[in-house]
C-alpha cells in the first residue's frame, strides 16, 4: 500500500505545471525593472549582463513591464548594463551575487540628446525580497582565504553562526547536516557524515543554510553545508600556497631554542599540571603545500582548472605522546563549457587519500593502543544548466564517489585489547579492527518557469527530481588469538568479551520529488508553499525483498513582506518540515544472522583461575524492524526580519523553533527489570534504579522503532526541542574591510540527545539502549551540545601598505555535561546512570581568538606575493573541555583541587603560530 501511494505522489509530482525558483544550489539569479524618471516601465531594452564567472555575456531585452531576467548565475561580481535609443546608457557595477540568491537590481534610465553613458555604482542589494531562506549564511572566498582557521573544509561548517563541532540549531551531530559538493550531497551513506574532505583553496564559497528553505531543499535536520568549487576562466590564473606550523621540539626550555620551542607554541597546561603531571598541551603540526591553476582552452567556450595538494596534520592530544599523524594528498581537475549560449556543463574529478596512524588517541588510550587508517576516494561531479527562454531552464546534476576506510591495530591483529578499570587506561593493542566500504551515486534533475500574471500574480514554479543509490560493507571484529578484548583492574584479571565480529552488507534507494511555487502575490507580498516527497528503500545482502520502506510528505509554506516597499527590509516567516537522511545505518542491524558472530561475555573466576562464561548473545532473529515504522523529520517554525543598512551590510533578527519527530530505537521484548535500590556515598543518597532479571539476562528480540511512551520499559516521552535567536550582521568585502558578526542565545533539550546518529537508532548512552528503564532515569534536561550562548565574529581590515589584518572570535558555552554513578556488577553487568537531570551542568565557555596578518607585495603589476603569519588562541586560554563525571570513578571530590575532583581529558589547543607564503596571479 506504501509503495503504491508514494508511485502515485510521484506521478502527480512529476505531471504538474513546471515549478521552482529560478536559482539553485550553486547559482543564483539577478532581475530587476528598467523604468525612466516618472516611474514609467521601459519596454524594449536591452539588458546584458557580464562577469568574470560568465563565459560569454547574457542579453534580455525588457518586456512591457520593463522587466528583465537572468537565472542560473554562478557566484562571482556582476555588471549590468542597460541601453535604450533616445536614453543614457546606465552601467551598474560592483553587484556582488552568491548561491541560493536572487537579487533585485533596479535601473532607472534618463533621456539623452546625444549618446551618453553612465556608470553606476550605487549600492549593491544585500537581501533576496523573495526568498524565506534565513539565517543562512555565505562564507566567501574572501573570508575562506582570509580567516585563520584549521584549512580542512569539513572544520569550514563551523565557521557559520548557529553551528558548533557539527551540531547544527540543536540537530544531531553530524549526522544532520547534508554535506554537499556543487549541490549534490556526497556524505558518508552510513550516518551522514563528512566523507568527502577537499583542497580548501579550490572553494569558491561555503553556503550554510537549513532555516526557512523551499522544498528543493531536503534530506537534512540540521543544515545543508555545500561547497561549491572554483571554475577556470577566460584569463590564466593561478594560487601557490605554502602553509606551516611548527611545534617544540624538546618540551624543555632550558634547552629548545625560541624558534624551535616558544615561537611556534605556548604551554597551557600549568594550572592543571600538579594534580596531573602527564597532562600535556594539546598540540597541533600542519605542513599544507598546494598549487592552482585555471584558465581558458578556448575562451568563452570551454575552461579548466587544476589543484593539487599535500596536506600533512600531526595533532596532540592532551596527555597523549605521540601525534595523530594524517598524510592527505589531494588532486582536482575541472572542465567548464559553454556548448552553446544557453548550454553549459560541468564535469570535475577528485582523488584523494586520508592516511595516518595513532587514530584513537587520548589521554586514556597507550600510545601502542591505538589505530592505523588507509582511505582512498575518488569523487566525480557533473551538472548541465539549459536556459530554455528567458523564463524557462532546467538542471541535471550528478556525483559519485567510492572509497573505503581500514582501521588496523598498530601493533597488528594478533595481540588483545585491553582496558584497566583501575587507571582508566587502554593498553596493549587498540583490540579491533574495521574495514569500511561506500559507494554513492546521486542524480538530480529540475525545472524552472517563471509565469507572469497568472492566477493573481506572477509564479516562479520549479519541480525536481532526486534518485541516489548507494552501498555500506562494514566489517568489525576484535583482534587476539581468541578476538577476545580484556577488562582488568589495576592489571587484574576481571572481565573479557569475545567477538570474531561481523560483515554487513547494506544498500538503499532513495527517490525524492518536489514542487514549489514563490507566488509574488503583490510587488511587497510573496507566498512560498511547496511539497516534498521521499520515498525510501533499505536491502541487506541475504535477506529476501526490503527490510525498511518509508515514505513522507514534507509540506512548506512561508511569506516574505517588504515592510517599508523600498526594498531594503523584509520580513519573513516560515513553517516547514524537514525530513531526515537516508542512510544505511536504519537498517543495516537486519543483516542475517549467518554474518554476525555470538557475543560473549566472561567473569574472571578467582577461586579457579579461569573465565567463567556469564551472557552469550546469539544473532539468530536478534533484531525485527517495525511493520510501520516511520522516517525521523524535523519541524521548524522561523520568523525574522533582514535589513540593508548601508551598501554591502545587512542585519537580520531570526526566531528559530524545531522540534525532531519519529525518533527511531530499540526495545526488547524479552527484557524484565526489578527494582534495586542504590545507594552514591559521595552525594549521600540513595537511588531507584533497575536490575534485569536472571531469566531474561540471556534472551533478546530487539524492535527497531520510533520510541513512544509506553513501549516495553520506554519510561519516557521521547522528544528533543530546539530554540534559539539569532543577530546576524554581515558587512560583505568593500572599502578595504568586511565583518561576518553573530550572536545566538538558545537551548537545546528534551529526553533524546542530540549526538551522533542519536535520530536514527544507534543512541545507546553508557551501554543502555532505550529499551532499558536505567536510561530514562533523568533523562529529560539539556542535550549535550547546547551552547546557550554562541558569539562569532570574522573580520578583515587592510591596513597601510597593503597589509591585510584578519581576526576570528568566537565565545561559546561549553557542552552541558551529567554526574554519573557506576554501580558494582548486576545480573546485566555494571550499570551507569544519571544522578542528576541530564545537563545539569555546563563545561566552562570558550573564548578564543585568532589573528592573520599577511603583507601583500604587488609584483609587475599583475602577481600578488603575500607573506602570512597567524596565531592560534591569541590569550593562551586553557579552558577545560572534558572530564571525568562519573562520581566515585573518574570523580572524586576534593581530590584534585585544580578541577573540583574531576580527572582532566582535555583542554583547548594552547597559543600556537602558523607561518606561510602564498603567489596569487
Amino acid at each position: 500500500m506504501k509503495k503504491k501511494a508514494s508511485l502515485i505522489v510521484l506521478g502527480l509530482v512529476l505531471s504538474l505545471a513546471p515549478a521552482g525558483f529560478p536559482q539553485s544550489r550553486e547559482t543564483g539569479a539577478i532581475s530587476g525593472t528598467v523604468t525612466e524618471q516618472e516611474g514609467g516601465p521601459l519596454p524594449g531594452v536591452t539588458v546584458t549582463l557580464s562577469s568574470p564567472s560568465l563565459m560569454g555575456t547574457r542579453t534580455f531585452i525588457t518586456e512591457s513591464d520593463g522587466a528583465f531576467r537572468f537565472p542560473a548565475l554562478p557566484p562571482g561580481m556582476y555588471e549590468v548594463k542597460a541601453e535604450l535609443p533616445g536614453f543614457k546608457t546606465v552601467l551598474r557595477k560592483n553587484i556582488r551575487l552568491t548561491t541560493t540568491v536572487r537579487l533585485t537590481v533596479d535601473i532607472v534610465m534618463e533621456p539623452a540628446t546625444v549618446a551618453e553613458e553612465v556608470t553606476v555604482i550605487a549600492q549593491s542589494p544585500t537581501i533576496d525580497l523573495k526568498s524565506t531562506e534565513t539565517a543562512s549564511v555565505t562564507l566567501s572566498n574572501e573570508i575562506l582565504r582570509n580567516i585563520p582557521y584549521s584549512q580542512f573544509t569539513a572544520d569550514i561548517v563551523n565557521l557559520a553562526p548557529g553551528v558548533n563541532n557539527e551540531v547544527a540549531f540543536g540537530a544531531q551531530s553530524d549526522t544532520g547536516i547534508a554535506y554537499t559538493m556543487d549541490g549534490v550531497n556526497v556524505a558518508d551513506p552510513e550516518a551522514g557524515s563528512a566523507w568527502v574532505f577537499l583542497d580548501h583553496n579550490i572553494i569558491q564559497e561555503a553556503k550554510v543554510m537549513g532555516v526557512g528553505l523551499p522544498a528543493e531543499y531536503g534530506n537534512f535536520t540540521g543544515v545543508i553545508f555545500n561547497l561549491i568549487t572554483k571554475s577556470g576562466g577566460n584569463n590564466l590564473s593561478g594560487h601557490f600556497e605554502f602553509n606551516y606550523q611548527g611545534k617544540k621540539k624538546t618540551g624543555n626550555e632550558e634547552l629548545d631554542t625560541p624558534f624551535d620551542g616558544t615561537f611556534w607554541q605556548a604551554d597551557n597546561n600549568a594550572a592543571y599540571t600538579e594534580d596531573f603531571p602527564n597532562l600535556t598541551s594539546p598540540l597541533s603540526e600542519l605542513l599544507d603545500l598546494n598549487a592552482h591553476l585555471g584558465g581558458p582552452i578556448r575562451k568563452d567556450r570551454l575552461w579548466f582548472y587544476l589543484g593539487l595538494q599535500y596536506y600533512n596534520s600531526k595533532n596532540y592530544p592532551a596527555g597523549f605522546p605521540e601525534p595523530l599523524d594524517y598524510k592527505q594528498p589531494r588532486s582536482f581537475f575541472k572542465l567548464s563549457s559553454q556548448i552553446t549560449p544557453q548550454t553549459n556543463i560541468n564535469v570535475s574529478l577528485e582523488i584523494d587519500t586520508y592516511n595516518g596512524i595513532n587514530r584513537e588517541g587520548s589521554a586514556t588510550v597507550s600510545p601502542e593502543a591505538t589505530l592505523s587508517q588507509k582511505s582512498p576516494e575518488v569523487v566525480g561531479n557533473f551538472s548541465l544548466t539549459r536556459i530554455a527562454s528567458p523564463k524557462s531552464f532546467f538542471e541535471v546534476k550528478g556525483a559519485f564517489f567510492w572509497g573505503y576506510y581500514d582501521l588496523n591495530p598498530e601493533v597488528g591483529p594478533e595481540i588483545a585489547g585491553r582496558f584497566d578499570q583501575g587507571d582508566n587506561m587502554r593498553y596493549d593493542s587498540a583490540g579491533h579492527f574495521g574495514y569500511y566500504d561506500r559507494t554513492r551515486l546521486q542524480v538530480n534533475a529540475s525545472y524552472t518557469h517563471y509565469a507572469e500574471d497568472f492566477i493573481a500574480g506572477d509564479h516562479d514554479f520549479k519541480f525536481g527530481v532526486e534518485v541516489e543509490r548507494s552501498s555500506v560493507r562494514n566489517r568489525f571484529g576484535y583482534t587476539g588469538p581468541n578476538a577476545t578484548y580484556y577488562i582488568t583492574y589495576f592489571d587484574q584479571p576481571y572481565l573479557a568479551y569475545q567477538y570474531e565480529g561481523y560483515d554487513f552488507n547494506t544498500a538503499y534507494t532513495r527517490i525524492e520529488g518536489f514542487a514549489q511555487d514563490s507566488w509574488q502575490i503583490t510587488p511587497r507580498l510573496n507566498i512560498n508553499a511547496g511539497v516534498r516527497l521521499s520515498q525510501n528503500w533499505g536491502t541487506v545482502k541475504g535477506v529476501e525483498g526490503t527490510v525498511y520502506q518509508t515514505f513522507r510528505l514534507a509540506p512548506r509554506i512561508g511569506l516574505t513582506f517588504d515592510l517599508f516597499g523600498d526594498k531594503t527590509t523584509v520580513l519573513k516567516a516560515h513553517y516547514g518540515q524537514f525530513t531526515e537522511a537516508m542512510l544505511s545505518s536504519y537498517h543495516d542491524r537486519l543483516n542475517p544472522a549467518s554474518a554476525i558472530s555470538d557475543f560473549i561475555g566472561y567473569y574472571w573466576d578467582s577461586d579457579f583461575q579461569e573465565y567463567v562464561e556469564f551472557f552469550r548473545v546469539v544473532p539468530e532473529n536478534l533484531y525485527k524492524m517495525a511493520e510501520d515504522i516511520k522516517h525521523p523529520y524535523m519541524n521548524q517554525f522561523v520568523v525574522g526580519i533582514e535589513r540593508e543598512l548601508f551598501k554591502d551590510a545587512s542585519l537580520g533578527i531570526n526566531y528559530i523553533r524545531r522540534a525532531w519527530k519519529n525518533i527511531i530505537g530499540r526495545y526488547d521484548l524479552k527484557a524484565d527489570y526489578q527494582p534495586y535500590k542504590v545507594f552514591v556515598p559521595d552525594l549521600g543518597a540513595t537511588f531507584l534504579i533497575y536490575e534485569r532479571t536472571a531469566d531474561t539476562v540471556d534472551t533478546y528480540e530487539f524492535i527497531l522503532d520510533n520510541l513512544e511512551k509506553g513501549q516495553p520499559w520506554v519510561e519516557l516521552d521521547p522528544y528533543r526541542k530546539y530554540w534559539g535567536l539569532e543577530l546576524v550582521f554581515n558587512k560583505r568585502f568593500s572599502n578595504r574591510w568586511q565583518l561576518l558578526m553573530s550572536y545566538i542565545y538558545s537551548r537545546a533539550y528534551g529526553t533524546m540527545d542530540n549526538g551522533f546518529a542519536d535520530d536514527i537508532g544507534w543512541n545507546d548512552r553508557d551501554g543502555l539502549t532505550t529499551g532499558d528503564p536505567n536510561y530514562w532515569i533523568n533523562a529529560e534536561g539539556n542535550s549535550t551540545a547546547d551552547p546557550t550562548h554562541q558569539i562569532k565574529i570574522q573580520a578583515t581590515y587592510i591596513l597601510p601598505f597593503e597589509i591585510s589584518l584578519n581576526a576570528y572570535y568566537r565565545g561559546i558555552t561549553g557542552n552541558a555535561w551529567t554526574t554519573r554513578f557506576r554501580t558494582t556488577r548486576l545480573n546485566q553487568g555494571r550499570v551507569t546512570f544519571f544522578a542528576e537531570k541530564r545537563g545539569s551542568n555546563h563545561y566552562p565557555m570558550q573564548s578564543l581568538l585568532d589573528l592573520r596578518l599577511e603583507k601583500i607585495f604587488t609584483l609587475s603589476g599583475k602577481y600578488r606575493l603575500g607573506l602570512l603569519f597567524d596565531l592560534f588562541n591569541v590569550l593562551n586560554a586553557d579552558t577545560i573541555t572534558s572530564w571525568g563525571t562519573r562520581i566515585g570513578y573518574d570523580w572524586h571530590p576534593g581530590e584534585y583541587p585544580s578541577t573540583d575532583g574531576h580527572e582532566l581529558y582535555s583542554i583547548v589547543s594552547p597559543r600556537q603560530a602558523r607561518v606561510g607564503v602564498r603567489l596569487i596571479f
